[in-house]
């Protein structure tokens, strides 16, 4: 088949497995699955907008996913799998257990107590642009702005705020986690979601990116309709919430494209429209695909896990190899990869795809199993968990969420000492 094949193949799975989840009132959730299918459908519509040439520019339809395509067909199908496996396995269970929600009093204090983060996660992201923009000087552009961004070195207090930020960005995430769970329960405040929400994203505004617009109103839709969906009616407003969310999914996606057409390069993506700027979800495929083209299947030893759960530690030789490859095209080098390059130096095309397929299994039953148990570390594990599959397509999400999930064990075995001040919060960690 060719490229455009397995895209249609991919879509008709994802579309149809979409429908039957929304289709029953248990999976109405932000869990693995919804936001794989979700996620991976948005891209491989992207995917065939490019290879159709239709919504976007003439420059965007030279992307080639001859390989690619073949690999997110198998992905795809893989994971379809591995979620209705946990699905059918916790139906019954589903059926007969209730849900004990946190009391909301206890959330409240621990939003009260960890209040700073937000203001840690907002100096820290001031002290990093003011260093990036007295450094820079001047600039005419935001891609340069963000190109200085990425690849400076900071020194001095900019070195230890920038040390700083990645612990900073967990914790931010956990709060934002929390005040989510909260407007479950008590409907949406928007003042308060705008304030926390932009606070808690300064870091990650100070180099110029895009991400931190999806990445930082996700936790809280994620808690918020985990929350709500178990929230008895009366105690929202919800066509008042809806109205709310609608508008601020809007604005999201409305600042997504705009930031990324104003870090276009006058006389090389000036012309580039709307929808091009989503484009952005499709790059690790394009990565992917470079990936294969170079390195076919057999010509490579598989690393079994190296690349893809371990490179933290160990580092992946194929991986290394690969960048080193594209060390010439500063452009390459910053471009996401998706999770799919690793997978691929682990197991193969195939069996990429059959560990992947696992892999979804194995989050969405452990998703499930903690939406029964509802405490703090577990809500914090159950909104991390849900999020990592919604970086799929763009980066390798186990290398990326390994601090968050350090963070919980770290919760989980201090929570004594963390939570010891906030005495009606004990029965809930």
């Amino acid at each position: 088949m060719d490229s455009l094949s397995y895209c249609y193949w991919a879509f008709a799975f994802l579309f149809v497995y979409l429908l039957l989840l929304l289709s029953q009132k248990q999976y109405r959730l932000i869990l693995p699955s919804t936001i794989h299918t979700f996620v991976w459908l948005a891209t491989i519509i992207l995917i065939i907008f490019q290879l159709n040439g239709i919504f976007v520019t003439e420059q965007q339809t030279n992307a080639n996913f001859q390989f690619a395509s073949e690999f997110i067909c198998y992905i795809v199908i893989a994971s379809v799998i591995g979620f209705a496996f946990a699905h059918i396995i916790t139906f019954n269970e589903d059926l007969r257990r209730n849900v004990v929600s946190i009391n909301i009093k206890n959330i409240d204090a621990i939003l009260i107590k960890f209040r700073w983060i937000p203001y840690i996660c907002g100096v820290i992201g001031i002290i990093l642009f003011i260093y990036i923009i007295f450094s820079i000087g001047s600039f005419s552009t935001l891609a340069d702005y963000r190109s200085f961004a990425i690849n400076a070195d900071r020194t001095g207090i900019a070195a230890i705020a920038q040390r700083l930020s990645g612990h900073a960005n967990v914790l931010g995430l956990f709060y934002l986690s929390l005040l989510g769970y909260k407007f479950g329960k008590t409907g949406i405040n928007i003042s308060t979601l705008t304030k926390n929400v932009l606070l808690c994203s300064t870091i990650n505004m100070a180099i110029g990116g895009r991400v931190w617009i999806l990445m930082s109103v996700l936790p809280i839709l994620t808690t918020y309709i985990l929350s709500r969906h178990y929230s008895k009616p009366n105690n929202t407003n919800r066509k008042t919430d809806n109205a709310k969310i609608l508008i601020i999914l809007t604005a999201m996606i409305l600042l997504f494209s705009i930031i990324g057409l104003l870090r276009s390069v006058p006389g090389v993506t000036d012309e580039q429209n709307f929808i091009d700027k989503f484009l952005y979800f499709t790059d690790g495929s394009r990565i992917t695909n470079m990936v294969i083209s170079q390195y076919p299947p057999g010509s490579y030893e598989l690393e079994y896990g190296r690349s893809e759960f371990l490179s933290s530690f160990t580092g992946s030789p194929m991986m290394d190899r690969f960048n080193e490859s594209i060390s010439n095209n500063i452009g390459l080098m910053v471009t996401v990869k998706s999770v799919m390059p690793n997978l691929y130096f682990d197991y193969g095309l195939y069996g990429g795809a059959v560990v992947w397929g696992f892999l979804c299994f194995l989050m969405e039953y452990i998703c499930i199993r903690l939406k029964y148990t509802q405490n703090i570390v577990m809500l914090l594990l159950f909104a991390v968990l849900a999020q990592m599959m919604f970086q799929a397509p763009i980066t390798n999400i186990f290398s990326l969420n390994t601090p968050r999930l350090e963070w919980i064990i770290l919760i989980f075995i201090f929570r004594k000492q963390i939570f010891k001040s906030i005495s009606n919060v004990r029965n809930n960690i």
